[in-house]
């Protein structure tokens, strides 16, 4: 009974603490979003002004319009296409790299490919996209970052993979920080809130409590009859400051230190730490934490506890970013081209409305000079395309005189007044000034360099989208680096990593190294190393490829004379980064070749194939006898060219003045002179004996494939005739 009533107690202490919780959200809530609910209205209208059909003349603009025709002719849409383009062509990819002396570079790379691997693995550059288009448009964009098993299906594994980007779509109504936070990737925050849509029935099957949305946050200047029925809920950060034990470890004979916190030691893996000549101090200190709540607009619905890592999971993006009146403000490329766009809009649509009730001139006749038999007539003039019409003259009733052969007056078609005029051409110039192509600026047969410049120019107005995603890839990395410490740390554990070229590999997490200065390490724990992210913009890699290949294939045009070497290399570079129908094979060949030459180091699974290829060849003992006797042959003309230089020597010693202690008379000179030259001979021949060694080697080693060819032809001649008999002498 006294257990019970201990429990029931217990549960209720953590009732009374998530009702604080949700208390305490909803205060912040109220003082986040309503500063900021005008900018996030207008942030809407401009991204519903280029989405959704109509949504041009929405608001107190369209309605002065009731009743009229209303065209829409985007002329933002190109502008916004070019920032779109830009950003497909130019990737934003996170760096990770050493930091502080206590990283390495190989748990630095190792990051990188585990990033890679993650993103290929869970579509991550889907979110990236939406984030940005949803920043370009509308001024503010978002994604988060969430850890998940590796293997859902897996009942005995726990490991787990970090996803880099989970797409947040209506991040502009969905997405509110700490209003206290000043900067752009708000890694200052205290709290965070993302509102998420459940469907009522899917709310009603997973959850017992009340139906309660969480509060609407928006201002729309319309009302939409079609939206699905939904259930809002919040997901809740919270930044906490935990009290936590930290160990301070020196080793007692290198001075060398480390720390832990209590949670990252094992039990018993302290004592067998001071086993091995580690002394250990312990301080108590305050360590920063993520908590994470799911809310409805009544109770917390789920307390998820502590997360991976220690910043808050959501990566904003932006527009254009500012500070007005100490409110943060911010907008895309639509916002400054609605009015604009609007008015032209305007113009065009009375002009279309205009030209509708009156095409054309049409005559006035009266009503005597169009008897019924030619009313049928001129009302069918336009469809049947009559080459001619008439009417009866107008005739004065008492002269009897005709006063009008024709028409009496004209209804005169509308002509384009000046102010309508100079109004298309101020709002379309508005609109497209920034919006031309360089390349449309300079003429033909203009050198490369020239529209390399122009098109410089036009990106340069892109630039300002590219560089915020450029910080919010970068606080990607950041996010991604502290929940890698708490998701990637068993040691021992095999990951999957991807290389920049998309070839797959493997890393060992908490791997045992020696560093360059002979001290124990553990490469890939991200737990100790330090490191540092950097996010660049660069070119998307086919056009990086494209343009690899092209100034390779100059290189080898103008180092083909100078050095083949280096141009075979240039041209073996330029084929492996080729794209196109049936590059595969040559590519496969240009990989050898590169092998062979020493360009490219060969992977582990080349190093295994050549190493089982080596295996598989069979000695062959022709080929061996070839080349002992080639040897032999080679070993003895070395010997007998020194002799020959030996005697030559000899003949040439004893036959000097120098040498010779007495003039020697003609007999003896003239033998001498014989001796010498025969000796001469000697060494001439085994001179060319020697020179034609490699060509008799060659053709003895031919000889021998040959003999060995006969054998296994023999040999297979007896085998199929033992087959013929076994036949009955019929071919098979």
């Amino acid at each position: 009974m006294a257990e019970h009533d201990e429990a029931l107690e217990d549960h209720k202490s953590s009732d009374k603490a998530l009702d604080a919780v949700h208390e305490r959200a909803m205060r912040r809530f109220d003082r986040t979003v309503p500063p900021q609910l005008e900018q996030r209205s207008l942030s809407l209208a401009a991204r519903r002004f280029v989405s959704i059909p109509g949504a041009m003349w929405e608001g107190e603009f369209g309605e002065s319009f009731c009743n009229a025709i209303k065209m829409e002719i985007n002329l933002t849409k190109d502008g916004l296409e070019k920032i779109y383009r830009d950003y497909n062509e130019n990737r934003i990819v996170p760096d990770f790299r050493p930091a502080g002396g206590k990283g390495d570079d190989d748990s630095a790379q190792t990051l990188d490919g585990l990033h890679r691997a993650d993103s290929h693995r869970f579509k991550a550059q889907q979110a990236r996209d939406n984030g940005f288009l949803e920043a370009a448009s509308g001024g503010f964009g978002a994604y988060r970052l969430t850890n998940e098993w590796a293997d859902p299906y897996d009942k005995d594994s726990d490991e787990q993979r970090i996803n880099p980007a989970l797409a947040i779509v209506d991040a502009d109504q969905r997405v509110f920080f700490d209003p206290d936070s000043i900067l752009y990737d708000k890694s200052d925050a205290a709290f965070a809130f993302v509102i998420t849509a459940k469907d009522r029935v899917s709310f009603e099957e997973e959850n017992d409590g009340a139906i309660c949305s969480w509060p609407e946050n928006m201002l729309k200047p319309i009302y939409d009859w079609f939206t699905p029925d939904v259930v809002k809920l919040c997901e809740y950060y919270e930044t906490e400051q935990a009290d936590e034990k930290l160990y301070v470890l020196t080793h007692k004979l290198s001075g060398e230190q480390e720390r832990y916190w209590a949670s990252e030691l094992e039990p018993g893996e302290l004592t067998d730490l001071k086993k091995m000549g580690w002394s250990v101090q312990t301080r108590n200190l305050k360590r920063k934490r993520v908590h994470k709540y799911v809310l409805s607009g009544a109770e917390v619905l789920h307390d998820k506890g502590l997360i991976a890592g220690d910043q808050i999971p959501v990566v904003p993006v932006y527009g254009k970013r500012s500070y007005v009146d100490g409110v943060e403000r911010f907008k895309g490329y639509v916002q400054d081209k609605m009015d604009s766009n609007r008015l032209y809009n305007a113009v065009v649509s009375r002009l279309a409305e205009t030209s509708a009730m009156s095409p054309r001139e049409i005559p006035i006749f009266a009503a005597s000079q169009m008897p019924p038999h030619l009313a049928d007539l001129w009302a069918r003039q336009v469809v049947d395309r009559h080459a001619y019409a008439v009417v009866e003259p107008l005739v004065d009733p008492e002269s009897g005189q005709i006063l009008s052969a024709g028409p009496i007056g004209k209804v005169e078609a509308p002509q384009l007044a000046p102010v309508d005029a100079a109004i298309l051409q101020l709002t379309q110039s508005a609109l497209t000034d920034d919006q031309r192509d360089g390349s449309d600026e300079v003429k033909a047969n203009t050198s490369a360099d020239a529209l390399e410049v122009a098109a410089t120019r036009v990106d340069a107005k892109s630039g300002i989208y590219l560089d915020n995603m450029r910080q919010s890839v970068q606080r990607e990395g950041e996010i991604y680096l502290s929940m890698a410490a708490d998701v990637y740390y068993e040691p021992g554990r095999e990951v999957e990593t991807m290389a920049e070229d998309g070839n797959d590999g493997t890393a060992t997490l908490v791997q045992p190294a020696i560093d360059p200065k002979g001290r124990q390490i553990n490469l890939n724990d991200f737990s100790r190393g330090h490191y540092k992210v950097v996010a660049d913009v660069t070119e998307a890699t086919a056009t990086r490829r494209d343009k690899t290949a092209k100034s390779m294939i100059s290189l080898a045009e103008i180092t083909m004379q100078l050095d083949p070497e280096l141009a075979q290399a240039a041209i073996i570079t330029a084929v492996s980064n080729m794209d196109g129908e049936g590059m595969t094979d040559l590519q496969k060949f240009a990989r050898k070749k590169a092998l062979l030459s020493g360009l490219a180091e060969p992977t582990d699974e080349e190093k295994a194939q050549m190493a089982q290829a080596q295996q598989q060849q069979a000695p062959d003992p022709q080929a061996d006898l070839a080349a002992a006797k080639a040897a032999d042959l080679a070993a003895s003309a070395g010997q007998r060219k020194a002799d020959t230089m030996l005697k030559l020597a000899q003949a040439q010693a004893v036959g000097g003045p120098e040498a010779a202690p007495q003039v020697p008379d003609g007999l003896e000179a003239a033998h001498k002179v014989v001796q010498i030259r025969k000796t001469q001979a000697e060494a001439d021949h085994l001179e060319t004996q020697t020179q034609h060694l490699p060509a008799q080697l060659a053709i003895e080693a031919n000889n021998a494939v040959a003999n060995r060819v006969k054998a296994q032809a023999s040999a297979h001649s007896a085998r199929f005739a033992g087959l013929a008999k076994l036949f009955g002498g019929k071919g098979q």
